[in-house]
């Protein structure tokens, strides 16, 4: 076999010919011809009885052979374009204006989804310029122009770079899964920018996800009044636990922080407050079971959080019922509402209610406890599913882990209550003694 006819079922370049293969010191340069007769400008694409005006060898950089560099070398023809002026013809293996072959650009643009630029610089030999200039080539290239038609759900949101001094905004289908636009900016006018490009094509989009951003909200209402605004599920669940943080700290501030032994003790029940009672150790959920009773804004906060949405358990299937806090004014009118955090976060301006002292009257002592008893009850029924029932079988289906830990947590909030009944009656009837 000849030595072009392997380079050419090796480069397998398209729309040409090897005629020549030489080994220099500075790589394998392959010399090629073009099959094509038609003059054809690089530029504009425009075809026709273009005047030449010269030839000229032109080099590009292909993919290497081994250790060596592979260069493919071609005499081209300098056309005369009535719209680009005198502009070397175009040839199918490169990209207009670029020194490198189409494989060699898209390998680049490949390596830069997976790393930074300064690895693929010394991998590959090239500048580091080089590789910024390759990528927006191949981006350019590649892009589909029919990618902003037809949106219905979007996604909006900022990625930061350069150690989070700089961000960019990109703006994604949830349809399809893939990002649509991106800009530099984080701002309601780099989000005007989208929609100013969309044009009349803005009023298909019928929902928006957004990270709780101010100025994200405000394009959107701006442009899109119908749609509809979802937020981010994790930053809500990261809000309500903020304001449940907040609240536990205020109480650690108000005892005299970690120098009083009350104090020590709310400090060491901030997991038990974060953590949702299906992901929660048994220490855990019995901690929890003391916050019920001896710290009620904590456990009012707790709550709060568990049923507004801001929970962060994943077990909970969609179908089954949300059960709401006694006095709370109903579920939101979508999910995850902006109500929600500020509703979460009003529990740190309630005032914290001590739990019922020794010389309280019996009837006062029985509304707290029973004021308690209806609020983990709430909370078990939250959290704990329909058991399912077959009509053919009257046996009751296996427990989850899931629904065995609500239980628990259950029966230790109701053992507290009985333990603190007790409690209470042995100091009123050894102060009877005393008396």
């Amino acid at each position: 076999m000849r030595v072009t006819t392997a380079f050419n079922r090796l480069l397998r370049l398209p729309g040409a010919s090897v005629i020549d293969v030489s080994f220099t010191a500075e790589g394998v340069i392959v010399s090629v011809r073009l099959r094509r007769r038609r003059r054809v400008c690089s530029r504009c694409g425009q075809t026709g009885r273009l005047a030449i005006h010269g030839r000229r060898v032109k080099r590009w950089r292909h993919l290497d052979l081994g250790a060596n560099r592979c260069i493919i070398e071609c005499e081209l023809r300098r056309l005369w374009c009535r719209s680009c002026g005198a502009q070397f013809e175009a040839v199918p293996w490169a990209r207009a204006g670029s020194r490198y072959t189409r494989d060699f650009e898209d390998v680049v643009a490949w390596l830069a989804q997976q790393m930074a630029k300064t690895p693929i610089a010394g991998l590959l030999r090239i500048a580091w310029d080089t590789v910024g200039r390759i990528v927006e080539r191949v981006v350019a290239d590649h892009l589909d122009e029919r990618r902003l038609a037809g949106l219905v759900a979007i996604g909006v949101d900022e990625i930061s770079y350069r150690r989070h001094h700089r961000y960019l905004t990109s703006v994604v289908d949830h349809r399809t899964g893939a990002i649509v636009w991106c800009a530099a900016g984080r701002n309601a006018a780099t989000l005007q920018r989208f929609f100013d490009e969309l044009g009349d094509r803005k009023t298909s989009i019928r929902a928006v996800s957004i990270d709780m951003s101010g100025g994200y909200e405000k394009a959107i209402r701006d442009n899109l009044p119908g749609a509809e605004i979802a937020f981010d599920p994790f930053h809500v669940v990261r809000l309500g636990q903020r304001a449940v943080d907040q609240v536990r700290r205020d109480e650690w501030n108000a005892h005299e922080r970690s120098h009083t032994p009350k104090g020590r003790w709310i400090k060491g029940t901030r997991w038990s407050l974060l953590k949702a009672p299906d992901k929660q150790s048994i220490p855990q959920l019995a901690l929890l079971g003391e916050v019920a009773h001896a710290n009620k804004a904590l456990y009012r906060a707790f709550l709060l959080k568990r049923n507004s949405g801001c929970s962060t358990s994943s077990r909970t299937p969609r179908s089954r019922p949300r059960t709401w806090t006694p006095g709370w004014p109903g579920p939101p009118a979508r999910a995850y509402a902006p109500s929600s955090g500020s509703r979460a976060r009003s529990a740190a301006t309630a005032p914290a209610s001590s739990p019922p002292s020794d010389s309280a009257s019996p009837t006062a002592a029985s509304r707290a406890s029973t004021a308690a008893s209806a609020s983990s009850a709430t909370a078990a029924s939250a959290s704990t599913p329909p058991t399912p029932s077959s009509p053919s079988s009257t046996s009751a289906a296996p427990a989850s882990r899931s629904n065995c830990r609500d239980d628990l947590h259950h029966r230790i909030t109701r053992s507290a209550e009985v333990a603190w009944d007790q409690r209470r009656d042995v100091a009123r009837d050894g102060t009877r003694r005393l008396a």
